[in-house]
């Protein structure tokens, strides 16, 4: 019970304070006098999206319904309502709390008389606009306001800027037009209409409420008013028909309004965090949404279905688009870095596959803005750089003069020759940049040298300890040697001149001869004495190792920070050692394969191999054009010079392999050393100075088991690379007797090493007689050449039964296409997508163990870039007893479009592979 000096003090404050008169019980209304105090001290902390204590005060019915404590309010008694004896202090724990300001006694009089007077709440809907109670603060004298908006005419003859409480509409030239008058709230953002007859404005009061107005450009009249958002409008956007608006703010919502009638159409809520940026796609199937919960998502805009959400993100999401194209999403986020996605959901929910993330700028990305062609992206930052991103690849191609100050908003202006991008300025400045159109071609950048290849003959033999007059002496030696040498003493540097003209291919081959305790490295100069520059890497994207080290051979579990962001076949750079991204990770205990998938890596640029440490930093990066200056995208450029410790490819082990291609007509030096600066006797050397003859030498591993009815058998092919030659190679068997199929011709795609193929047999294969042993060759152009090489026989190839499991690859959901034989049918599958389809299994009635199909390689002869997904720990596996499991297909977005075989391989009667399908990769 409360004591009687309890009742006195609620019994005072009913009746006045102090001197000041309150309202009469029967004059109290609780939206005009009440709700504005709980609005100002208590609804901060008991709002529906945070309801401390279960307290909703933000609705009436919240408010009556009260918390976890039960009623706060009990109408016609004040003294016995928790609330107001614990806004007045008589009742612990005190509320506001912290030490914050809570009611005056003026003001928990008014709560006292409107309980006192039944607690009535208000009749029909409470008024949407509010007004905050925090005490006014005159601008200073001569205080320039910020411009927080701006927007440009399609036609480029207005252009609209905002500031608090206006907006100032001026043509092209700066002539201005008209203001219109907006009532009080900072303006968030501004759109033209298309054809620039109506002004949509975004706009709220902090903390009260959100609007989103139309106005005649012509009049300044405001056409239609949009009250729904329980914050600040961030975002209004009309949709490309105009016949919708979708706004967002603060509050976390999406609201989507009929332009005409200004109905609430639509409310799409996922997001748990401030609406930031809003784009349609160009049909306006598809609504975009940027948010400070570090995401964005798809949405459909026809049912409101959440389609997908798009997580990379490691910071705020500030600014999203959709290229004009309709192909592609463009976002930048406070982790500085512009990512690029393929937009395929459109109907229904779909991944999104990651494109491209670019590192753009050493502070947040703010805004972008794209051309009307899409052919550029233009980037601010926080700090008010500006960069241009080309969209056919990605790249950065210009940095603009700086604007010095944080922009808030940006528009693009199309002159023809150029586009002009208008910027504003929370100093209050408005500044303009003109940016070339001829950026967004490829055509302006200087391509690499054209490669000359020569025929010189036989080698000259060099005998280096004759030729040589001093340690030191430079020699020189014909266009085309072989030298026969020893570093003799600890430090020495033999040094070996030659002629070269620009752009022929060299190559320099550095070996230890036969007992030599030499370890190789060669180092071309220019006549100066100075290392030649081979290429300088931009970085794009920063990481660094994480799990464990890497050792200087390994190839596989490569783990790095933000691995997601990566491609196949990007450059990843390390303290001088440059890799290629071969192989996603599998599964969650896995890393990256680099090239080339397995065994010893490779490396490019003539690197040599190097052991990683555990957070050690790594770049993915990109080669420059020969005089392209790199871009000043907060990450670093690496200087790649000709030289070379050990066989990139490691064919020749330690020994040293240099691809030179002359950058002038000058003279050139090879300088040779051993790496560790030894030397003595016993380390002898035989170098040569050649031309560079691209070529490959092919070979395979043998089938040696019997191919089982209705089963196949795999053999592999293999490809030793030289002198820069990287393209296609392809396989072809001898014809195989009747019965008998394969997966040849199999083409090896550029660049890699290795390929499997399968020969299988019908169920009812007839026997044949004799050996047969098929003869497989291999064939590529090289130099506008057909070289062909003889690889041998397959193996001696015998027929037997059945396997104990007979597996097959079937459809789902009718997935078949287009069969070209009974026996094979085809999957599609989109650059980007996973799909599924089904491994069954017939058994023998007395084999029931588990058949794996492989882990990180299950699936085979694919395009690169194409594997078997989602496969877990254990790999594609079916556990003792089953029969049939559906398994993912993904293609990768770099993946190769067209037709090739596939097929799983069971760890069954020592590998046998299912008959084939024809997977075909689409764009």
């Amino acid at each position: 019970m409360f004591n009687l000096h309890h009742c006195l003090a609620i019994t005072s404050l009913i009746v006045f304070v102090g001197a000041a008169p309150v309202r009469a019980a029967d004059d109290v209304d609780y939206v005009r006098d009440v709700f504005p105090i709980f609005q100002a001290h208590c609804i901060g902390c008991h709002a529906a999206d945070d309801d401390q204590g279960g307290l909703v005060m933000e609705t009436f019915a919240g408010l009556m319904h009260g918390g976890e404590g039960g009623a706060v309010i009990t109408p016609g008694a004040p003294m016995s309502s928790r609330l107001l004896l614990m806004a007045s202090g008589k009742l612990e724990p005190k509320m506001p709390p912290d030490d914050a300001e809570g009611p005056s006694e003026k003001e928990l009089a008014v709560i006292a008389a409107w309980i006192e007077h039944g607690a009535t709440g208000p009749e029909g809907e409470m008024p949407k606009k509010r007004l905050l109670r925090t005490p006014t603060i005159a601008t200073g004298d001569g205080v320039v306001q910020p411009v927080t908006a701006i927007a440009v005419t399609s036609n480029a003859k207005l252009i609209a800027t905002a500031r608090y409480g206006s907006i100032e509409l001026k043509s092209a030239k700066g002539t201005p037009f008209r203001t219109i008058t907006t009532e009080k709230g900072k303006i968030n953002s501004l759109s033209f209409s298309r054809d620039g007859s109506r002004l949509l404005v975004g706009s709220g009061i902090t903390g009260a409420y959100g609007t989103v107005a139309v106005y005649s450009v012509e009049s300044g009249e405001k056409l239609r008013e949009m009250v729904g958002h329980r914050d600040s409008v961030y975002v209004a956007e009309f949709s490309p028909d105009e016949a919708s608006i979708a706004t967002g703010g603060y509050d976390r919502d999406i609201l989507m309004w009929n332009t005409e009638t200004g109905d609430l159409v639509q409310t799409f809520q996922g997001h748990n965090g401030a609406i930031t940026d809003l784009a349609f796609s160009p049909d306006g199937k598809v609504l975009v949404s940027a948010s400070s919960d570090e995401t964005a998502k798809v949405w459909n805009v026809k049912n409101g279905q959440r389609l997908d959400t798009l997580s990379q993100s490691e910071g705020e999401v500030f600014t999203i688009d959709v290229t004009s194209n309709g192909k592609f999403i463009i976002a930048g986020s406070g982790d500085n870095r512009l990512r690029a996605w393929r937009l395929l959901s459109q109907d229904k929910p779909r991944i999104n596959p990651l494109i491209a993330t670019r590192f753009v700028d050493e502070s947040g990305i703010v805004q972008i803005e794209s051309s009307a062609d899409g052919a550029v992206a233009i980037v601010l930052s926080e700090a008010g750089n500006i960069k241009v991103v080309r969209t056919s690849d990605w790249q950065q191609v210009a940095t603009l003069e700086p604007l010095g100050e944080t922009p808030s908003d940006a528009a693009i202006v199309d002159e023809g020759d150029s586009l002009k991008l208008v910027v504003a300025l929370m100093n209050g400045e408005i500044m303009t940049r003109q940016i070339p159109r001829a950026l967004a071609s490829h055509a302006n950048e200087e391509q690499s040298i054209a490669p000359i290849y020569m025929d010189l003959g036989s080698l000259t033999i060099v005998d280096e300890p004759k030729m040589r007059t001093s340690e030191d002496a430079m020699t020189d030696v014909p266009r085309g040697a072989e030298i026969r040498g020893v570093i003799a003493s600890p430090q020495q540097a033999d040094r070996y001149r030659f002629s070269a003209r620009r752009g022929e291919m060299w190559a320099i081959d550095a070996d230890a001869i036969s007992d030599s305790q030499l370890d190789p490295i060669v180092t071309i100069l220019d006549d100066a004495g100075n290392q030649v520059l081979r290429t300088r890497l931009q970085a794009v994207r920063d990481s660094y190792f994480t799990f464990r080290g890497k050792d200087s051979s390994q190839s596989n579990d490569f783990r790095l920070f933000a691995w997601e962001e990566m491609r196949l076949n990007d450059y990843l750079y390390a303290s001088g050692e440059v890799t290629r991204l071969w192989m996603h990770p599998r599964g969650p205990d896995s890393g990256f394969n680099v090239y080339p998938g397995q065994g010893d890596r490779w490396t490019y640029f003539g690197t040599s191999h190097l052991t990683h440490a555990l957070g050690e930093p790594a770049y993915v990066v990109r080669s420059l054009q020969r005089n392209e200056q790199p871009v000043a995208n907060g990450l670093p450029v690496f200087d790649i010079f000709y030289e070379n410790d050990d066989d990139p490819q490691r064919i020749a082990g330690k020994n040293s392999r240099l691809l030179f291609s002359a950058p002038d007509n000058a003279n050139y030096t090879v300088a040779i050393t051993d790496t560790r600066g030894q030397g003595g006797e016993k380390y002898g050397y035989q170098m040569r100075i050649r031309a560079a003859e691209p070529k490959f030498t092919a070979s395979l591993v043998e089938i040696k088991k019997p191919i089982r009815k209705g089963t196949g058998r795999e053999c592999v092919l293999k490809v030793n690379r030289m002198d820069g030659f990287e393209g296609e190679v392809t396989f072809k068997i001898d014809e195989l007797p009747a019965g008998l199929h394969s997966t040849f011709p199999v083409v090896l795609q550029a660049g890699q090493n290795e390929a499997m193929a399968s020969i299988w047999a019908d169920e009812q294969c007839p026997p044949w007689e004799g050996e047969v042993a098929p003869q497989v060759t291999a064939s590529a152009e090289i130099l506008g050449r057909q070289v062909e090489r003889s690889v041998g026989p397959v193996g001696k190839l015998t027929l037997a039964g059945a396997p104990q499991a007979t597996p097959q690859i079937v459809p789902i959901d009718g997935q078949a296409n287009g069969d070209s034989s009974p026996a094979v049918w085809t999957l599609n599958v989109t650059r980007g997508e996973t799909l599924s389809a089904r491994v069954v299994v017939t058994r023998d009635k007395d084999f029931d163990a588990e058949i794996s199909f492989g882990k990180e390689f299950a699936g085979r002869t694919p395009a690169h870039g194409v594997y078997v997904d989602n496969i877990g720990l254990n790999g594609l596996l079916l556990l003792a007893g089953e029969s049939q499991r559906e398994f993912f297909i993904t293609a990768d977005i770099t993946a190769t479009p067209g037709k090739r075989y596939f097929y799983l391989d069971a760890a069954v009667d020592g590998g046998v592979t299912t008959r084939p399908i024809v997977l075909e990769v689409q764009p």
